[in-house]
């Protein structure tokens, strides 16, 4: 049986009507618009415009933070400064709208090319992760009206580690587990706080590239991801109607979900 909770992102060609349209057609329940994309883009994008389609098609809304334009430890003070006021503008977006979770990306650090190499050293941003996350992304998230959740992409340890812990200990965060993530770089910080996962973004890849192929197309493991006691979100995020079908069909024959 599918879960109640199963919804998708849009096809990359889906015009916003064409995305609820084609998940009220097929059995979803949600969708969950990438902000990153020309159609969903704020600019491009009304709030009224949304309320309406999740009317006319009785759908829950998520939303996937832009994050190719936030970087919340990034080096630079104007970085971040833009990356608070981009978010604030999402988060605007998601209370008019009434969504129900915002994705987002911590951002990441550079790593450096010498003499044909790739140097990455952990130590050299670790007491500014640390301080930039508790400084700034701790109040934000306190008095942010919307439902946030951190989605796995860079792993998360060191100071890295010791903010977020404190954030949730101390704020309503939530996470998202994206499967296709987890499976090239298994992320323990995600799975030891797997109470306050709000969200699965589902595709699967060949464990080394990010293909956001259809489940059962790569070496996934979803018995990984104790989907027999997940009650949140479950979001096929394959970005491509074939796919998209396919990864539901795959699910209804998993007995955990």
């Amino acid at each position: 049986m599918i879960s109640p909770r199963l919804g998708m992102q849009p096809d990359v060609r889906h015009k916003p009507k064409e995305a609820f349209e084609f998940a009220a057609n097929n059995g979803f329940t949600h969708v969950e618009i990438l902000m990153d994309h020309p159609y969903y883009v704020l600019k491009n994008f009304s709030y009224a415009e949304v309320i309406e389609l999740k009317w006319s098609y009785d759908l829950d809304l998520l939303i996937h933070a832009p994050a190719t334009s936030t970087n919340f430890i990034s080096l630079s003070d104007d970085m971040r400064k833009a990356s608070y006021q981009e978010m604030r503008k999402v988060c605007y977006f998601a209370d008019k709208c009434g969504a129900e979770v915002v994705t987002f990306h911590i951002g990441w650090n550079p790593g450096f090319i010498n003499n044909g190499n790739f140097f990455f050293d952990r130590s050299l941003f670790d007491r500014h992760n640390e301080k930039v996350l508790m400084d700034e992304l701790k109040p934000f998230v306190k008095s942010c009206p919307v439902q946030l959740a951190l989605e796995n992409t860079i792993m998360i340890e060191d100071g890295l580690e010791r903010a977020l812990n404190d954030i949730l200990e101390s704020t309503d965060m939530g996470l998202t587990i994206d499967v296709g993530h987890y499976n090239i770089q298994e992320n323990p910080f995600f799975m030891e706080n797997f109470d306050r996962v709000l969200n699965m973004h589902l595709h699967d890849n060949d464990g080394k590239q990010d293909q956001h192929l259809a489940l059962g197309r790569g070496t996934v493991d979803l018995g990984k991801f104790r989907l027999d006691e997940y009650t949140g979100f479950l979001t096929i995020e394959t970005r491509e109607e074939s796919a998209i079908l396919e990864s539901r069909n795959y699910l209804s024959k998993w007995g955990d979900v």
